[in-house]
Formats: structure tokens, C-alpha cells, sequence
């Protein structure tokens, strides 16, 4: 019998996939399913993209692409910043299959086993595996559903320590959809600076905020900001270009090429085909987003006033980006299935939607918060609409013991 390797045997298979395979699954039977755990947009990318991508087909783009990503688009993705007056250069960037190639390369390049990493939960599922496969410490700083998830500085300062290395900070927040404030967001940079520290800016979703409110890219926070910072990003949930699998990292050239030499023994440079069609997404037009997000806010607001108006379920302050809500719902725990099963987590509650009402989401659990689930207003207004009512239908046929 061949034996695994204890590192892959301690780490658990991503949540999100795994409850989207047993959606999937159940389609696959006939039954009906709105699958509200979903991480992508359900639009089409920009047009550009599409048409940049069947013209490098058509111009014959099958070998193999530079390991750090084609030129041309190193040098797009630097000019992208410019927006935040920022001036970057292509030798800051590598191209990656994704933002989660970029950050399991970064995970590999920067730290050595014992080494402290400092991330707020809830978190996205798959930091903490891809910290520990390199022996690194996660240490985590609690946020609260009643500041909005908004991390507090004093916990944040308490979690260093002379083995800390780097924050990680992701705002907007999966699962949350918290937009960390700028205050918060100085003071962590004032921070890392204090004690030698470097963050790790995952902005995949920075161009997806609401109600007026901005993200800030953490490189732009102060004058030396941009020399502790490693930025994150993908054309995935911008563009709606999730199955292209291209993101990058912009960072220091020192780290960018230990990156490249660590992807040149594991996947090489990503497709050409993808990065030409990435490179027509980032010269669409900025009116692409506008009405993307008017009709994510729509679908937001009727999420939250849905699940709001379910006894239970608690939203609390609503999130201002991304496309999720992340409702506590630990008042639902302690009633009955109509089975007579109790309902004693998240874990139960969302296997509960899944099984009885055909409607997928993700347990708390998965992101370090077992107190609440993430719902996804990423699909269709008749669907987060239908969506609601099942849970809502779900949860009058719960009973008390």
C-alpha cells in the first residue's frame, strides 16, 4: 500500500469545492439546485477578453508561454496601478495560474518552518493548508460579526511576536465581504513596518465594492508601504474569468524571481492563449464593471433582507464588497430536521439546505467561523430570489426538541 506523506494527510479538502461537487452531484440526479456557495460571478467576461483570446488561437499561440508570463501582459498588469499612483514595473510581476498559484508560491518562497504568519478569520479556505504544507505557524486574529468583521488593532498588535514574519490581509473579504478601513489598514501597515513584517495584500476583489465605498490597494497606504507589500490579484472575479486560471503577484524583483524559479519546477508559465485574453480584459473599458455592480447590489439587498426576515439568521452590518453575505446563524442550532436529526452546526445546517431544499452554501467551518454560513449573490436574480425562499421554506419546517 503506498503511503501519503503526512503533511497532505493533515490537510482538508477545500470546502468550497467540495460542497459545489455534491451540488453538481445532485443535479446530475435530476433533483433542482441553486447552488448559492458558488465564488463566480455568473456574467461573461468583456468582450475584449473573449475576442483577444480566439485571435491568439487563430495566431497560432500553442508553445510554451515565459515562465514569469508574457511581456506584454507583465507590463499591462504594472500600468494597472497607475490608478492608485503607483508606479510599477514589469519585473515586479509574475503572471500565475490564478491569485492561488501566487500565493502558494508565496507560501514556499517566504517561510521556513516555525516562521508566524498573522491572518484574520474568518479567512478564505485555503490560506491556512497552504501555509501549513510549508511547516509555517498561522496565527489567528478573531474578527467579530458585530464590527463587521472590522479587524481590532489591539488583537492584531497582541499576535505579534519575534517569530512573526508576515499579515495577511484580504479586503475585501471572502468570505465576509468586509472592506477593511483605511484607519485600520494604516495602522497595520504602521505596524508591519514597526517590527520588520511584510503583508500580503490579497485584492482579488477590489474593483467589486458598493454603496460609495472604495478598497484600497495596501501598496498606496504610505510612502514605504509598497516595499513590505506583495500584492495578490486575478482577472478571475473582475472579469468574470474564473476557468482562465490567470492572476499575479506585483511585489519586490527579489521576491518575484524566487517565485518564477519555484513555478518553473512546478507548472511553467501559464497558457498563452489565457494571458492573451487577460490581456484584453484589463484594456476593456472601466463602464464594463458598471453595471455588474449595480446588479450585485440588487441582488445583495434582496439576500439580506431575505434572510434578515428568517428567525434564526442574523446578517448584521451588511457587506460592501465582494459577492458574499456571511449571516450568523447559530440561533438555528439546537432545532430539530423533520427527520428528528438535531441541528448542531453550521456543518448540519448547510448539509440541511442542501438535502431538503436543494439549495447549496458554505458551513462557517470552512473559514474559520463556525457560527455562520456564506451565502453567494453571484447568480441570477431569480435564483438568489428562489434561493431564499427554499431557505426560508428550510427553516419553518425546523422544530424545537
Amino acid at each position: 500500500m503506498i503511503q501519503l506523506s503526512n503533511r497532505i494527510q493533515g490537510i482538508a479538502a477545500s470546502a468550497t469545492f467540495a460542497i459545489k461537487a455534491k451540488a453538481a452531484a445532485l443535479k446530475a440526479q435530476g433533483r433542482s439546485v441553486i447552488d448559492l456557495s458558488t465564488g463566480e460571478p455568473d456574467g461573461q467576461p468583456p468582450s475584449e477578453a473573449v475576442a483577444a483570446g480566439l485571435a491568439a488561437i487563430e495566431d497560432g499561440e500553442h508553445r510554451y508561454a515565459p515562465v514569469a508570463g508574457l511581456p506584454a501582459l507583465r507590463e499591462a498588469v504594472a500600468r494597472s496601478y497607475d490608478r492608485f499612483g503607483l508606479r510599477y514595473e514589469a519585473g515586479n510581476v509574475l503572471v500565475t495560474m490564478g491569485g492561488k498559484q501566487a500565493l502558494y508560491n508565496l507560501a514556499n518562497c517566504l517561510f521556513d518552518p516555525g516562521d508566524e504568519v498573522i491572518v484574520f478569520s474568518p479567512y478564505w479556505v485555503s490560506y491556512l493548508p497552504q501555509f501549513q504544507l510549508v511547516g509555517a505557524k498561522v496565527v489567528i486574529v478573531q474578527t467579530h460579526p458585530e464590527d463587521g468583521f472590522q479587524p481590532r488593532l489591539d488583537q492584531v498588535r497582541s499576535a505579534v511576536t519575534s517569530r512573526t514574519r508576515a499579515i495577511l490581509v484580504n479586503s475585501p473579504s471572502n468570505p465576509t465581504g468586509c472592506v477593511v478601513e483605511r484607519d485600520r489598514l494604516v495602522a497595520i501597515d504602521r505596524l508591519a513596518e514597526e517590527h520588520g513584517l511584510f503583508v500580503i495584500s490579497d485584492e482579488i476583489y477590489g474593483q467589486l465594492t458598493y454603496d460609495g465605498v472604495k478598497a484600497e490597494c495596501f501598496s498606496g497606504l504610505s510612502e514605504t508601504a509598497r516595499e513590505r507589500t506583495i500584492l495578490v490579484d486575478a482577472v478571475s472575479k473582475t472579469f468574470a474569468m474564473t476557468g482562465w486560471r490567470v492572476g499575479w503577484l506585483v511585489a519586490p524583483e527579489s521576491v518575484v524571481t524566487a517565485c518564477a524559479k519555484l513555478q518553473g519546477h512546478s507548472t511553467s508559465g501559464v497558457c498563452a492563449v489565457n494571458q492573451r485574453a487577460a490581456l484584453g480584459a484589463l484594456a476593456a473599458p472601466e463602464t464594463f464593471l458598471t453595471p455588474i455592480r449595480s446588479a450585485l447590489v440588487l441582488r445583495r439587498n434582496m439576500l439580506a433582507a431575505g434572510l434578515d426576515a428568517v428567525e434564526g439568521i442574523e446578517v448584521g452590518p451588511i457587506a460592501q464588497g465582494a459577492f458574499y453575505l456571511f449571516p450568523r446563524v447559530d440561533g438555528l442550532f439546537g432545532l430539530l430536521r423533520p427527520d428528528g436529526a438535531p441541528i448542531r452546526s453550521a456543518m448540519d445546517l448547510a448539509d440541511y439546505f442542501l438535502d431538503s431544499v436543494g439549495v447549496g452554501v458554505v458551513p462557517g467551518e470552512a473559514f474559520g467561523e463556525p457560527r455562520c454560513i456564506r451565502v453567494s449573490y453571484a447568480l441570477g436574480r431569480d435564483l438568489v430570489e428562489e434561493g431564499v425562499k427554499r431557505i426560508q421554506e428550510a427553516v419553518t419546517k425546523l422544530s424545537r426538541a
